[in-house]
């Protein structure tokens, strides 16, 4: 647990390719219409981030951050997102 007036460690905003953001130069799809579309095509995503959330949830680990790097390293989690992909059916 951070003390008071203990920096956070700082993250690093995330970096826009050339050409993309708001109106590109080159008449390009903006970074949020273009992160939209591969999510839309990668429903993968979806299902790991609702299942770290529901596991965030249900457990409420103290270090989420520890809680984290255990639940996305779990060799299973692969197999398990593909069964709740098939589960699902085809979008």
């Amino acid at each position: 647990m951070a003390t008071r007036g203990a920096e956070r460690p700082k993250m690093a905003a995330p970096q826009r390719a050339e050409g993309r953001g708001a109106g590109g130069p080159r008449g390009e799809p903006s970074l949020r219409l273009s992160s939209e579309r591969y999510l839309r095509a990668q429903p993968a995503v979806g299902v790991l981030l609702r299942g770290f959330l529901r596991a965030v949830m249900l457990h409420r680990p103290h270090d989420v951050l520890e809680f984290a790097a255990g639940y996305f390293t779990d060799p299973e989690l692969p197999a398990r997102v593909r069964e709740e992909l098939e589960a699902a059916g085809p979008r």
